[in-house]
């Protein structure tokens, strides 16, 4: 954002937009031109570096102009002290000698009171002179610039205009197409106040404006200020927002932009993926969750579902294959969100859905919804009890329907070793089904083991190199193994097993384990 005074705007009858500089020659020579002076200045104090800028406003550009391309480079520099005292220290020395002595009213009573206070702090007067005002900010060293093209200097400054507008809006609507998912997460990161709805197959988001709230508007339009890097970097994305600019005149303005209108001008900010939570205890039933070994895949905020015409934005999924339940957590409250929370939850229909509500909501209105959705309570943290139990429940329904329905199908495998895994992959059913339907049904061919269907043709071709090479010489287990590999086995252990061989270990050295016939000359049936 830019201070309003430097804020740049054309406005004609009720509508408003920022005046964005054009990425032209000419423009990009002046910003490489402060770009160069900032260079030119490392290693020298701020004042001196502020003076060669004011040289530049008479260039005959805007002055807010220049002065906003200056405003942004300021962020880009590192300035530190050029001196390694404490100017506090030095400036409460000096005024406890000044308090003693009287107020200097002569250069000469000047230089004595410095005298004073450089003969007792053990320095000279020139140190003390450089180090007593060393920390304003016109004193400070421009140690170092960091690296901007005139380019992207231009479009972060289109981008901060458009920031400092966004200040003064009442609302503010866009719709995007893609990166809803970081969009959401930023929109509650930031504490805005939103609302969410479809229409003609994309969804459409409000944002409530600082001018709009009677309190903190500056922090919350600094927040609605930083959702706009997100926003642009969506494939596609247009904005709509209401600007009171001044609150004596009371009149709305319309402010209208697009990306392909408007997104050349603007500069996309890339911001890191970083894992950031709403509440602690969302945190904290992440970590335990994921400790366990579930099978079940855990995301957050996976993104709006639809909710008669609004949508709403979970806070957790649990995915496995095909099985989807959502969960939200109910914590932190306003009468407002509660109520508008309740009316959501109540028009979900055909989607799973557990609800994690503090015990303190408890409340008719939540207990009613239990029809249709999982209700638990939880005190301080999310229990993980009812929810596992609660999937595996779930889970378990599936899985007998998947049975019943492989009861009614045939199948056939063309590998010559196949796991169930990629079974139930190829049929769409969960593997525990799978398991389960293979303990009725025997594939003609094939022996099971464990989790491993293999031809038997292959497992008499495995026998029969195995064998070979018995007869040659000793045969330990990871030579053993290889074989199996490379005749196209897996689990070598139990296809030694079900071969009739006898592992016998000395060491846990695969290597050092010998193989040997449980009894020599005579197969086991397989």
């Amino acid at each position: 954002m830019l201070p309003s005074g430097l804020l740049i705007t054309r406005r004609w009858r009720d509508r408003i937009k920022p005046v964005y500089v054009e990425l032209n020659q000419e423009n990009l020579s002046v910003a490489h031109l402060l770009i160069q002076t900032y260079t030119d200045h490392l290693g020298k104090r701020k004042f001196e570096l502020n003076e060669a800028l004011s040289g530049l406003e008479d260039l005959g550009y805007d002055y807010r102009f220049i002065r906003g391309l200056s405003i942004l480079l300021d962020r880009k520099c590192l300035l530190e002290s050029k001196t390694t005292l404490d100017p506090f220290k030095i400036r409460k020395h000096v005024f406890k000698i000044t308090h003693k002595h009287g107020f200097p009213t002569t250069p000469k009573a000047r230089r004595n009171i410095l005298h004073r206070s450089a003969s007792e702090l053990g320095i000279t007067i020139e140190t003390l002179e450089n180090s007593l005002y060393s920390d304003l900010e016109s004193e400070l060293v421009l140690k170092d610039l960091e690296h901007i093209t005139p380019e992207s200097l231009l479009r972060w400054y289109n981008l901060s205009l458009t920031q400092t507008l966004f200040f003064y809006s009442i609302e503010l609507i866009f719709t995007v197409i893609g990166n809803w998912q970081r969009i959401f997460r930023q929109i509650k990161w930031l504490g805005l106040i939103y609302t969410i709805w479809k229409r003609d197959e994309r969804y459409e988001v409000k944002v409530d404006g600082p001018t709009s709230l009677f309190k903190l508007n500056r922090r919350y339009g600094t927040s609605l200020a930083k959702l706009l890097p997100t926003i642009l970097q969506s494939q596609d994305w247009n904005l709509k927002a209401k600007i009171l600019r001044r609150r004596r005149e009371g009149r709305l303005l319309n402010l209208e932009l697009d990306s392909h209108k408007h997104g050349k001008y603007l500069e996309s900010v890339v911001i890191p993926e970083e894992e950031v939570y709403d509440s602690l205890i969302e945190q904290d039933f992440t970590k335990r969750f994921n400790i366990l070994d579930t099978g079940w895949t855990l995301t957050r905020e996976p993104g709006p579902i639809p909710v008669g015409r609004y949508v709403m934005i979970p806070d957790f999924l649990f995915k496995k294959d095909s099985l989807k339940i959502y969960l939200e957590i109910v914590g932190f409250w306003t009468p407002q969100y509660l109520q508008n929370k309740i009316k959501k939850l109540g028009l979900i229909d055909s989607i799973d859905m557990i609800v994690a509500v503090d015990k303190n909501l408890a409340c008719q209105k939540l207990e009613r919804l239990g029809a249709k959705l999982r209700i638990i309570y939880y005190h301080r943290k999310v229990p993980l009890k009812p929810i596992l139990l609660y999937l595996q429940e779930k889970e378990n329904l599936l899985v007998n329907e998947q049975i019943m329905f492989l009861r009614t199908i045939p199948f056939s495998i063309q590998k010559s070793v196949v796991d169930t895994k990629e079974i139930a992959d190829q049929l769409g059913v969960l593997e525990d089904a799978v398991k389960e339907i293979l303990k009725e049904r025997h594939i003609f061919g094939y022996v099971r083991l464990g989790n491993i269907l293999i031809r038997q043709s292959k497992l008499t071709e495995i026998k029969k190199r195995l064998e070979a090479q018995l007869e040659e010489r000793e045969l330990n287990l990871a030579e053993a193994s290889q074989i199996i590999t490379d005749t196209g086995g897996l689990n070598s252990t139990s296809i030694l097993d079900t071969l009739g061989f006898k592992i016998e270990w000395s060491s846990i050295d695969p290597r050092s384990a010998k193989i040997t016939l449980k009894e020599k000359g005579k197969k086991k049936p397989f």
